[in-house]
């Protein structure tokens, strides 16, 4: 089977994003607003948790190189913090490597909002606050890496002449 040669993300990858953000979304709202942080909650974080592994495990899996996991080097890190100071980035097929990192991160927080929640409901923590204090703390920390997110994708967009988000809809490489 022969991969397009525009494809850089493909359907499990933009599939697996959107509801990631979705989920991510409607589980801060009920935290938040709505204060469910009941059976509802807890099945949508595990589900969430849930997407973030079977997009890993695709990621250690696939021969399409934009959509496969792993981390950038020091050096092409250091390579893209220079052009960012001069204000010019070239396109990139995929993730830039603060990117990369990014998402490293944001999965981390992820894993780490699913372990405190699961902590706060064991026997072993019942009653303890620092469960639910770590939980709380580590969603506002990935809520910040969210906003980070939309607010980097928007300036990498502009910067560097790439449609984003049209990507992440469609999977094909798109320029301005």
């Amino acid at each position: 089977m022969s991969v397009r040669a525009d494809l850089i993300w493909p359907w499990w990858v933009r599939l697996s994003h959107w509801l990631v953000a979705a989920g991510v979304i409607a589980l801060w709202l009920m935290s938040y607003f709505w204060y469910e942080t009941d059976t509802l909650h807890r099945t949508l974080g595990y589900g969430v948790l849930a997407i973030v592994i079977a997009r890993l495990l695709l990621g250690l899996r696939t021969r399409l190189s934009s959509a496969r996991i792993s981390l950038p080097s020091g050096r092409a890190l250091c390579l893209h913090w220079a052009e960012i100071k001069q204000g010019k980035l070239s396109p990139q097929r995929g993730h830039n490597p603060a990117g990369q990192w990014a998402v490293a991160v944001i999965w981390t927080l992820i894993a780490a909002l699913a372990l405190s929640g699961w902590l706060s409901r064991t026997d072993a923590f019942w009653g303890e606050d620092w469960p639910v204090d770590w939980h709380a703390a580590l969603s506002w920390m990935l809520l910040g890496m969210v906003v980070l997110h939309v607010i980097a994708v928007a300036v990498v967009s502009h910067v560097s002449r790439q449609r984003l988000v049209r990507q992440m809809w469609h999977g094909r490489f798109d320029q301005q």
